[in-house]
Order: C-alpha cells, then sequence, then structure tokens
C-alpha cells in the first residue's frame, strides 16, 4: 500500500501531471497484493501459493517502484543537457575541413569512414578539454563541420588542450591507416556574437570564419606543413586579443604567427599555427 505515495509525493512536489498515472497504477498493483493477502487466508489449498506470490511479489513491487522513482527524479530533475546557444551570445566558433576530401580515387565508402573517424576524433578532443560536445551547436558541412560553444565553456580551451589533443590523434591515426584514409585538416578559430534563424547560424562572425578556414594562406601552410603535420591552424585577430594575449594554463602562444589574410572583400589579420604532433601514447 506505501508503493504509491512516493509517486503521489513526486507528483505533487514536482508538478507532474504524468506522475499521477504512474499513481494509480501502482495503487491497482497495491489492490491487486491486498487482494492476494485476503485469498491466502482462506482455508483451501491456495493459500500457501498465494502466501508466497504475496511475499515475494510485495518486495518485487516496491523494488521496482523505488527504482522507477528514482529514474523518474532523475530524468525530471536532472535532463539530459541540450543545446543551449541562442542569437545574440558571444560563443566561441570552430570550424574544421578535410584537405583533399574529394581527390580521385576515394569512393563513397571511404568519404563515410573518413567522415566518421574525424568526426569521433573531434567529439573526443572535446569532451577531453572540458567542452561538453552533446551541448555546442554543430552543422555538417559534406567535408567538415561548424561548431559554435556555448558561451559556459572558457574559449581558451579551444586552443589548448583541443588542438594538441586532436592533432596527436590524428597522427596516431594516420600511422597506422591505409594511405587513402589518412586525413589532413584545417582549422579556424573565431569569438563572436551569433545570429540563429531557421537555417542556422549565420551572422558575421560566421563569414569570417568561412573566410579564414578557405584562405590561400591556411591552405598554403598545409601544403608546406611536414607530412607528420596533419593540422594547420588559423585564429582571428580578435579571438587571439581577447584569449590569447591575456595568457592561460598551457597556451604556447610563440607558437602562433602574425599573417594577412586578403579572401574576397575580407581583409583582416589572423595568426597562423602549425600544432606539434606529439604521439605520446601509441595504440
Amino acid at each position: 500500500m506505501f508503493a504509491p505515495l512516493a509517486f503521489v509525493h513526486a507528483a505533487w512536489r514536482l508538478r507532474r501531471a504524468a506522475l499521477w498515472f504512474y499513481v494509480l497504477g501502482y495503487s491497482l498493483m497495491s489492490f491487486f497484493m491486498t487482494y492476494s493477502l485476503a485469498r491466502a487466508g482462506d482455508a483451501d489449498n491456495t493459500e500457501i501459493a498465494f502466501g508466497f506470490f504475496w511475499f515475494f511479489g510485495t518486495i518485487l513491487l516496491v523494488t521496482v517502484s523505488c527504482v522507477h522513482l528514482a529514474l523518474l527524479r532523475k530524468k525530471i530533475l536532472y535532463p539530459p543537457p541540450t543545446v543551449w546557444v541562442a542569437s545574440g551570445m558571444h560563443c566561441g566558433l570552430f570550424s574544421i575541413d578535410i584537405a583533399g576530401f574529394g581527390q580521385v580515387g576515394r569512393s563513397s565508402e571511404i568519404f563515410v569512414q573518413v567522415r566518421r573517424m574525424l568526426f569521433g576524433l573531434l567529439e573526443n578532443a572535446f569532451t577531453g578539454s572540458g567542452i561538453a560536445w552533446e551541448v555546442c551547436l554543430k552543422s555538417d558541412t559534406g567535408d567538415g563541420m561548424i561548431v559554435v560553444i556555448p558561451p559556459q565553456f572558457p574559449k581558451f580551451r579551444l586552443l589548448y588542450p583541443l588542438l594538441a589533443q586532436l592533432a596527436a590523434d590524428l597522427a596516431r591515426y594516420n600511422v597506422v591507416t591505409a594511405p587513402e584514409l589518412r586525413i589532413r585538416v584545417r582549422v579556424a578559430i573565431h569569438a563572436g556574437e551569433v545570429t540563429l534563424d531557421e537555417y542556422g547560424v549565420t551572422g558575421r562572425p560566421k563569414v569570417l570564419l568561412a573566410r579564414l578556414l578557405d584562405s590561400r594562406v591556411l591552405r598554403d601552410a598545409l601544403a608546406e606543413a611536414p607530412d607528420g603535420s596533419p593540422m594547420v591552424v588559423l585564429v582571428s585577430d580578435r579571438f587571439h586579443e581577447d584569449v590569447q594575449d591575456q595568457g592561460g594554463p598551457g597556451l604556447d602562444t610563440m607558437s602562433y604567427r602574425q599573417v594577412l589574410v586578403h579572401e574576397k572583400e575580407t581583409e583582416v589579420r589572423a595568426w597562423l599555427h602549425v600544432p606539434d604532433p606529439v604521439i605520446r601514447v601509441l595504440p
């Protein structure tokens, strides 16, 4: 009879009407168990059977109701994190693109494998840097991805340890995989107030991010980088001023050099970085 009481309390305190259906369900089960107890007292051959049924059934009912209530409270009070990005928020912007993704000789199956591997490594790098991947706003670009990072996460984490971990993971992957599956990427990082519409993220910060990612400066840097370097990074001057100039744990500001980006109508300063792909642990 006590099993429904916890759900009555939860329905009252949490103000969830759906919980009253669980109150009804557990009340019916409690009534059935009480009926079984009454039948167990009858002087017939079913007395022992109903007695056992009532004893073990009551234990099972209370256990199930307690576990069920705990799961419901956790789901209601601590819902899974969702994307938390809205227009006007000052967010970090991270864009990545696979170099030579459409080169001759790569089949659709290879495209799928390369994308799956890159996005998996990217998720691991974000998570390892203390940025919750599931709350970021992500936009697939076919051969890459744009990630908008909610403002509650420190922006310096996009530089460290994220870049170092991603470079090491890519280098480790390239060592053990077939040549046609190897991945080299270009990365652009910026920050600004984002604008969202029904199609996703838009606005000047995203435009500048796209210019940085597609710039000739970044493409040439990747072409000139050693074969063992799987990634080159271009950081906007604004991001550099807001984040790198202030310093931070693990930030290596000396490895960034200033460059001039001139793409279409955009002419801005940026900071070029080629991460050192240190492979600390081989698989």
